[in-house]
């Protein structure tokens, strides 16, 4: 009898272990699902007498378990429409509308990355899906360095604002950051418009809410 109960506690708590290594690996291979935020929209008015509405819209987060799988690395998939609208007498020499995300890490992993001199880094790569917007400037694939406490402004597209509207959308732009522990990194969108006049120079932007990547 108490050799049966032996076999029979060993049986249970293998099945207990069995089971726990299970949850723990669905949960640490699947993906957070995605995230909507609410489109905004604002009005601005120039030194010239010109109006300016800056939206944003179509922003999503898919946060996805980081490709290289590195201490402290992290990978999403980003979305994002910026677009302007303006109306105006006064002639316009030049005008850009530019949609991106600002990208910041809280703590740094220690240690000296290969290649980068003064610390500790995290390090932050952007790429580009081919041919996601026609007729606009998206940019190339960038490399950045994040430091503590710091946030980077990451320019996804602009597009030269020659008429009344202006805009750029990009679906599932791929970010990945490496090294950066404690807190997870964090993002938020912008939509700029920058224009000039032969008498005055204006920006005007529009910040969506950070979110955790």
């Amino acid at each position: 009898m108490t050799r049966l109960r032996h076999i029979i506690a060993v049986s249970l708590i293998g099945t207990i272990i069995l089971t726990l290594a299970g949850v723990v690996t669905a949960g640490g291979a699947s993906a957070a699902p995605t995230r909507s935020f609410a489109d905004k929209t604002v009005t601005r008015h120039s030194d010239d007498g010109w109006t300016v509405t800056l939206s944003r819209s179509g922003e999503k987060i898919r946060s996805v378990p980081a490709l290289s799988r590195g201490h402290g690395s992290y990978e999403a998939f980003l979305s994002l429409r910026g677009a302007a609208h303006g109306a105006g007498r006064v002639p316009v020499d030049a005008a850009v509308v530019s949609t991106g995300f600002q990208v910041s890490c809280q703590w740094q992993m220690d240690g000296v990355n290969v290649g980068v001199a003064g610390g500790p880094t995290a390090q932050m790569s952007i790429s580009y899906p081919p041919a996601i917007v026609l007729g606009a400037q998206v940019m190339p694939n960038i490399s950045t360095t994040l430091k503590n406490g710091v946030s980077v402004d990451v320019p996804f597209g602009q597009k030269p604002l020659q008429g009344p509207s202006a805009g750029v959308r990009l679906e599932g732009v791929r970010v990945e950051i490496s090294g950066c522990v404690g807190a997870r990194p964090a993002v938020r969108a912008y939509v700029r418009v920058a224009m000039t006049t032969k008498a005055n120079d204006n920006t005007f932007n529009l910040y969506g809410k950070p979110h955790l990547l």
